[in-house]
């Protein structure tokens, strides 16, 4: 039985990761629960899956939980990321699930790995703003990361056997919501248009990313630690299908590509039984359902955050630390009708023109670069 504990189990991914273990034959055991403040939906997960502990974000947080249910008490082992680190050590599980949203899953992908625990990585963060510092750690061990991202998944399962002789990797984006609009017209876009994604159902900020190609490019980060090639050999193309989730170029020019329904259960799934392939018991891609497949270029003048986020990766040091904090600044920002979407990358342009950039040696170098971003954009603008 797979000893299995979940970083974010009451977002989407977190509630994912549940389903499959609840749809599997009895072999993971759910032995850790992290949640933020949803204490309601927490509380369920712990009555289904009674052996196993928990964190929460916040005291505040415990000290409601203790309140309205006072029975779960005794499987708590604190808040934040100290709770998440006695978690972690203290369950000892075979696989931690990150589904944490942002910055934050970088200290426990750490702990995880110091901890000799393969980590499911469902944090895109995690590599962008410290991936030289987590692939150090598992330099003799890549196995010890499983991606979870579809795209990334999708590379893995196409460089199996073809790692040699591949010399190119292809990452697809949907385009999002906006892909057909010009930029005048992204001026008085709305969030709930935003968070209108035409093919996946995601968490809200990840939608906004995607919205303005900014996830796709800390994707391409996120491949170059994965796997070890250069930002010059991983290209973007749109794909409005979402049907390939990626593909490979070869040596001798031909492609292999990866295909499969828009559902993150899939590369989850894979990632919780890993290196086993199981049989998916949700729908399945039909090839004869699929029809027309467009791969178009993508046009980096329409979408500047992901011109950004390439800039960042080829400055390297702390500027994609720089560039995931003020994303995140900027992206409460908009979600909370601060500013316009537009606005996103003008917040990210500013943070990394503003940042002086440095070689980060630990966790504690990354968190550093991110409290500075966070710091200079409030003082900006409140």
């Amino acid at each position: 039985m797979k000893r299995v504990a979940i970083l974010g189990s009451t977002g989407s991914i977190g509630r994912a990761a549940l389903e499959i273990a609840s749809a599997g034959r009895g072999d993971i055991e759910i032995v850790g629960l992290s949640a933020g403040g949803n204490i309601d939906e927490l509380a369920k997960q712990l009555q289904l899956f009674p052996r196993a502990a928990f964190t929460l974000g916040q005291d505040d947080d415990m000290t409601r939980m203790a309140s309205r249910h006072p029975s779960l008490a005794s499987r708590s082992r604190g808040t934040g990321r100290k709770g998440i680190e006695a978690l972690i050590v203290e369950t000892g599980p075979d696989l931690v699930v990150n589904a944490l949203v942002g910055i934050a899953g970088l200290g426990p992908t750490v702990t995880a790995l110091e901890a000799g625990c393969a980590v499911a990585l469902a944090n895109k963060e995690t590599l962008v703003s410290g991936g030289r510092i987590v692939m150090e750690i598992v330099r003799d061990r890549p196995d010890m990361i499983i991606p979870v991202d579809s795209e990334h998944f999708s590379l893995s399962r196409c460089l199996c056997g073809n790692r040699a002789d591949t010399i190119e990797l292809v990452l697809t984006a949907s385009g999002g919501p906006f892909f057909n609009r010009d930029r005048r017209e992204l001026e008085k876009v709305t969030v709930e248009e935003a968070l209108n994604h035409p093919t996946w159902r995601m968490g809200r900020k990840v939608t906004i990313d995607s919205a303005n190609l900014l996830n796709k490019g800390m994707e391409v980060i996120e491949a170059h630690w994965l796997f070890g090639f250069g930002l010059d050999s991983i290209k973007v193309v749109i794909h409005p299908q979402s049907i390939v989730h990626s593909l490979v170029r070869m040596r001798d020019g031909s492609f292999l590509a990866h295909l499969g329904p828009a559902d993150m259960k899939l590369p989850l799934m894979s990632s919780m039984y890993h290196p086993e392939i199981r049989e998916f018991p949700w729908e399945n891609l039909r090839i004869e359902d699929i029809g027309r497949l467009d791969f178009i270029p993508l046009d980096e003048g329409k979408f500047p955050a992901f011109g950004l986020a390439m800039a960042a990766a080829r400055a390297g040091g702390t500027a994609p630390a720089v560039l995931n904090a003020a994303d995140e600044e900027a992206v409460s920002a908009f979600l909370s009708g601060r500013i316009g979407f537009l606005e996103i990358t003008d917040w990210i342009e500013e943070a990394l023109g503003a940042h002086e950039c440095r070689d980060p040696r630990c966790v504690e170098d990354v968190m550093d670069a991110d409290r500075r971003t966070r710091e200079f954009l409030r003082a900006r603008h409140g």
